[in-house]
Formats: C-alpha cells, structure tokens, sequence
C-alpha cells in the first residue's frame, strides 16, 4: 500500500444540504472520451463512483469565469487553503449537485483535487442515464481494492523502484541459484506458495543451467546452483504424499518422525496428523513460504483480499524437512532434537544454502547438539537463521546464542490493518483488526461477569466458561492468555456473542486472527481503562467498526515486539550479544495448511518464527548475488547494514538487548564495506573458550567477548577490559 499520496486528495463526508450555495456554472474543458454505446447490464444496481468532466482542482488551468486556475506550478504543492482552490471546489461540487438531482441520486461523498466526481448508490436505471451524460466522463463500480498488506512491500523488495528490481536481478532471479531449508512442521503442497512445474530430465546433450531443475539418472531432482555445486532432494514418500508432488519450486521434501513415533502412542497423536511432509499444523507452511515462496501470489482471509505477495526470496528454491508433530498430550508432542538433528544431518548433504529453523533452543549453551550440528551447516557453508524466542519482554529469555547462527528478534511492520470500540459515551478504543463488517451498538459484558456455573476464570474465555444467559447478544470483553486467541472468539460464539474485545493486560503485540466473531484486539495500557470503563457503566454499549475511526495517527514502524525474547545472553556469561538482528514478525500474512486452517490457505501469525525466515529468505538474496560470501560474512553484512527500530513515541530504540543490530534493510545489504568474518576454526576456538574440551591439539581459545561479530558484550565489566575484532573487505570475503 502507497502510504504518502503525491497528489492531495480532498474527500469529505457529505449530505445533500451540507454543500455551500454552488458559484454559478459555465463550461469548463472537458475531458470526456467520444460516446459509446452502453450496455446497460454493466451497470446493475450498486456502488459507484462518478467522475464528472470537469478537471478536478489538481489540474484545473483556467476556464471558469471568475476562476483564477487551481493547477499547481511546477516544483511547488497544491494549497488547498488558497481562494481560488477553495473557489473552485465549491464550484466543482455545485454541479456534482446538478448531476446528482438530475437522476435523484443521494451523493454519499464527494471528491474535488484528484478527481471530480462523487460517490453514490445507483439503481441500474441511474447509473445509465448518468453514463450517458454529457457531464459525466466516467460512472465505475466502487470495487473493493486489495490494500497490497505484505512484509515484503515494508522491506521495500517489490515494486518497480523495489531492491529486487535494483539490486537483485528483478522479481524472477531474486534468489535464484539457492536453495532454502526448512526445519519445522512440513509444508502445504497444494498452496500456491510452492506450486510449480514437473521437473524433467535434460535433454540430449544439455548441460545442467544455474537455477534450473532437472531429473538425474537416479530420477531423483537436482539443481546446478549459484556457487557451482550441485543440490538433489528426495521427495519422500508418506501419508497423503505420493512422492510426486515435488516439483519445480519445492525440490525436496523429508520427513523425521522416528522419535515422535516412539514416544508417542498411535492413539495420542493428532487425528489429522499424517506422517509425511505434509503440514497439519500451518507453522512450517507459513515460515518456508516467507522465506521463499513463489511471487505474484494473491492472499485472501475470511474472503477479504490483501493483495499480492512473495517470499523475500521468490526465485530460490524450498527443501522441506518435517521434524515436528501433534499429538493430544503437549508434554510428548512437538519438535524433537533428533529429528532436528537428522534434518540438519541431510541439509547438509542435500546441498541447501540456507537453512531456516523457527523452533526453540536453548537459552544457557550454546554448545547443545543442535546448536553443535547448525556449526557442522555453518562449516559446510549453510547460512543458518534462528528464532530468538517468544518470552520477552522478561530479560536473558534469549535463546540460539551460538555465534554461527543468526538469531533473529520480531518485530512490528505496519498498523494498517485496524478496528475501532466505540463506546456510547464516545470514547473510542483503537485495535487490530480483519473484521469484514462490525457490530451495531450493542451491551458489553466483562467476560468475568459472565462465568459459566462452576467455570473458572472465565475471563479468560476459555471453552465452555460462559454463560449464554449472560453474552447472549453482546460484545465481550475476553483477557488476553492461556488460550488460543481464536479459541476465544469461538467460545464467544458458542454462548451467543456478537462481538470480542480481547484485551492485553501488559503492553503486547496486537494480533489479526481470523476470529469466530467480529474482533478489536486492544492493547494496554488502554484496554485496563477500556475495561474499567465496562466494569463501572454496566448500561453502556460498544459498536465494533472494521475500520479505525479514531484520527488518530498511525504508531511508528517498526517497533521490538513486546514478546521477543530479550538478552543479556545467559550462555558465555553474558559476553555475547543476542539477537542479532530484527526482522517483521507481527500479524505477518504467509501461506497456512488448510488442515491446520479449516480449510483457509492464508493466514496471520505472529513470533519470532514468522521473523526468522525473512532473513533467511535475504540470505538466499545474498548469496544468489554473492555465492562465496561465507555464512559469517552474510551474518555481518546483515548486522552492519541494519537500521534503528523505533519507540512506541517514535524515538530510536537503543536497547540493544532487545533488537541486537538492528532492523534488516536489503537495500544496503550488499554493500556492507568492511566484514567481520569467521571460519569453523574460530568456532571451535570459540566453544574452547567456553570451557568445553574440543581435545584438538594446538586449538587456542577464544573468549566469548573476542569473538569475531560486528557487535560486543561484556558481562562484568569492573575495570579496563579489551575486546578484539578483525575486519575484512566484503569484496575479499568469503
């Protein structure tokens, strides 16, 4: 979405009476096309916007008596405080006036600067007659336009002016010669995220071209890639997975489920759970499609359309590798390390460039076997990207210290997608928001005065807590925790609400879920006075409005997440610094699994998971560009590139414990100037360092604190203490 006009629009909200008495008419110019025929079953009944032939007051020049003209002069804005543009526009809205009492129309809102025309509600029989006239150049159906919501347009990849054009060889190389790992839940083969063609074998004598998949001799698919190796996968064979779904997008796709099928009995696993790569659970869809996923896809929720979108890397290819599952009891189910380890294990072997792994870890070593195999990627070349976790904001929450991966912090992107309470007393309560359409004025009840007999903590809106008695008819106040957010709204519902405010107690993310009812999800320290204000006027009503009507502007972007893990790093003593950097990882739109979605193939989530993947998807940028930059140097190039997120106030966030680095930017990223580089030597030197015997002969260590990254944190600092680093040219990186 275009957030800064570069032409003043001029729209107000209008009854007939409210116009000014209209300056008396003569002809101006117009711009009307020769006449058509009209097919009147274009035009049934509906909403339209009629654009009159007069010149709007943007490019009016002259020819009204008495009218001096409105075009602004080159290099210089319209005022629109002038005489003359005031002047015009109530001569423009007089005869939109004309136009309307002509055919009896009611005009709901006019414009006067970048068009002149207005809005209304037309029988089939108006819109006709006003086709015809010769005052009207225009009379189009007032769609509904998709507002292009999209991390990738706030990373400023797309478009004509986009860094995938710039820098990147354009929208259909952004990636290509790359292949993307990922570690998670499997992935959503029918969404349009990763279909493709079917991948055949060479021709003749052709020889393998970069970026281009073939079928090998084994019949096994295979790709030549930027840095001149050669990747092939394995489209394992599972449930509800023939085995020849892969295709020229998602190369390779593997499953890991011995240990889930060990310690968990055939009737606690999820009914919907099917042991192949395919994903039940929606988070691995939504994590490789960021990261990777075809261009040009169009995402749709609950039947509204956001537009276009793209992985950040729509050219590189996608290596699926499922390690985590669902089952009914959550102390067995989940992600386990051998299969993590496992996954990483074939990685490597495949031949991926980049590896994406969305899944916690541990927050005090960095030396347990998952962080130790992600060093055996990081040594074979693989640029690993992980989530910093979800507990913030409490302190040394941090996890995936290891200084071979990239840890990765969430962040907020945009705060277009809002809905308002309004209160009969007129105060109004902004929130995220995908509501279609809103609820009338209509009694709210605090969730805790509407418990179900014998339920507990029904402010929660747990399922089965409230009392249809007690909601039924009414918008209610849910606190945010413990449950699902949908699964609140679905128990809203079940007792007869028309409407949720789910509230934070603390200031959090705000989340646009896709909800059972129509949702305002009201941040604090607002939503405690919002719930005050139910808890003392029993009698008073709230509307819910899909849009935010409170004039109010927008809060700054990006913005740390309030649930992203924060350092000091508990591992090394506090003598690293993570995250490293900050990517979006708030109410991010990506593809879902329809299993896990009831049936949806789009959908919101929000984590450090959805962040981690944005900047695998630009390591696969980078080394599409620059295939023998090794992992370290894309890591430095990230975080010397990196911009300053934002306060709720609009200051420069300087906690460097929440936001490390700083806000990936993959404008700059490829021209770092001076690297921070490191090889698997100075890892090891490193995890000596820590304490942990490697037993190599001649293998010096190295403190935590002297390790070779573009940032530096001290522990215990009592007295003078130096800390060392090397730089290199990024042209002789590698």
């Amino acid at each position: 979405m275009v957030l800064g006009l570069p032409l003043l629009v001029t729209s107000t909200a209008v009854a007939p009476a409210a116009f000014a008495a209209p300056v008396p008419a003569t002809s101006v110019t117009p711009q009307k096309a020769p006449a058509k025929e009209l097919d009147p079953a274009q035009y049934p009944d509906g909403k339209y916007i009629v654009v009159l032939a007069d010149k709007p007051i943007a490019t009016y020049e002259g020819g009204v008596d008495g009218i001096a003209p409105t075009k602004p002069e080159k290099g210089k804005k319209l005022d629109a405080a002038a005489a003359n543009v005031q002047q015009y526009s109530q001569f423009l809205e007089g005869k939109q006036q004309e136009v309307a009492a002509e055919e009896n129309v009611e005009i709901k809102r006019t414009y006067t600067a970048a068009i002149n025309g207005f809005a209304a509600d037309l029988s089939a029989d108006q819109a006709v007659e006003l086709a015809k006239s010769d005052d009207v150049l225009l009379v189009a159906p007032d769609v509904e336009s998709a507002p292009d919501y999209s991390s990738i347009d706030f990373l400023g990849l797309s478009g004509k002016k986009g860094t995938w054009k710039g820098q990147f060889g354009g929208e259909k190389n952004a990636g290509a010669g790359t292949v993307v790992g990922v570690i998670d839940t499997g992935y959503a083969p029918d969404n349009p995220f990763f279909a493709g063609s079917t991948v055949k074998p060479l021709k003749g004598n052709s020889k393998p071209k970069v970026g281009e998949p073939y079928l090998n001799a084994k019949g096994e698919i295979a790709m030549l890639k930027a840095d001149g190796s050669t990747f092939v996968g394995d489209c394992q064979v599972g449930e509800d997975f023939d085995g020849s779904l892969c295709n020229s997008k998602v190369l390779s796709a593997r499953y890991f489920a011995d240990a889930f099928l060990d310690s968990v009995a055939e009737a606690d696993r999820a009914p919907q759970e099917v042991i192949s790569p395919v994903d039940i659970d929606n988070h691995g869809t939504h994590t490789a499609s960021t990261a990777a996923g075809n261009a040009g896809v169009t995402q749709t929720v609950d039947g509204r359309n956001f537009g276009i979108s793209s992985g950040v890397a729509p050219a590189a290819k996608v290596s699926v590798y499922k390690v985590c599952w669902e089952d009914t009891d959550p102390d067995t189910g989940g992600c386990y390390n051998s299969a993590a380890i496992a996954a990483i294990n074939q990685a490597i072997l495949d031949g991926v460039d980049v590896l994406n792994f969305s899944i916690s870890g541990s927050a005090t070593t960095t030396t347990d076997p998952v962080s130790l195999a992600f060093l055996s990627a990081t040594s074979a070349g693989i640029f690993v990207a992980a989530s910093a976790g979800n507990s913030g904001p409490t302190a040394s929450t941090v996890n995936h210290g290891a200084p071979w991966m990239t840890t990765v912090a969430a962040s907020t992107f945009s705060y277009e997608l809002q809905g308002t309470a309004e209160f009969s007393d007129g105060t109004k309560y902004r929130g995220a928001s995908i509501m279609r359409t809103g609820v009338p004025a209509s009694p709210v009840v605090l969730a805790a005065n509407a418990a179900a007999a014998g339920a507990a903590a029904s402010n929660l809106c747990g399922p089965g807590t409230l009392d249809p008695a007690k909601v039924a008819g009414k918008i209610v106040v849910c606190d945010r925790g413990v449950v699902d957010r949908a699964a609140k709204s679905a128990e809203v519902a079940r007792a007869g609400g028309v409407g949720m405010i789910l509230v934070n107690l603390v200031d959090s993310s705000t989340d646009t879920d896709q909800h059972s009812v129509p949702t305002v999800h009201v941040n604090a320290p607002e939503a405690l006075e919002l719930k005050a204000k139910v808890a003392a006027n029993p009698s008073i009503t709230v509307a819910l409005k899909a849009t935010d009507t409170t004039g109010k502007p927008l809060p700054p972007a990006p913005q740390v997440a309030g649930f992203s893990s924060r350092g000091p790093l508990l591992a090394t003593d506090s003598d690293l610094l993570k995250p490293d950097v900050t990517a979006p990882g708030v109410a991010v739109l990506a593809g879902v699994s329809t299993v896990g979605s009831n049936g949806a193939q789009f959908g919101f989530l929000s984590g450090t998971s959805m962040a981690s993947p944005h900047v695998a998807g630009l390591a696969a940028l980078v080394l599409a560009k620059n295939p023998a930059w090794s992992p370290a140097t894309v890591k430095s190039a990230m975080m010397t590139t990196a911009y300053p997120l934002k306060t709720a106030t609009g200051g420069v966030e300087t906690d460097v414990l929440a936001v490390g680095a700083g806000h990936i930017d993959p404008a700059t990223v490829l021209s770092p100037g001076l690297v921070y580089d490191q090889d698997v030597e100075d890892y090891l030197g490193f995890i000596q360092g820590t304490g942990v015997d490697l037993k190599i002969k001649g293998l010096e260590p190295v403190e935590a604190r002297n390790t070779n990254v573009p940032s530096f944190a001290l522990g215990n600092l009592t007295g003078r203490i130096e800390v060392t680093r090397t730089v290199t040219g990024a042209a002789e990186a590698g």
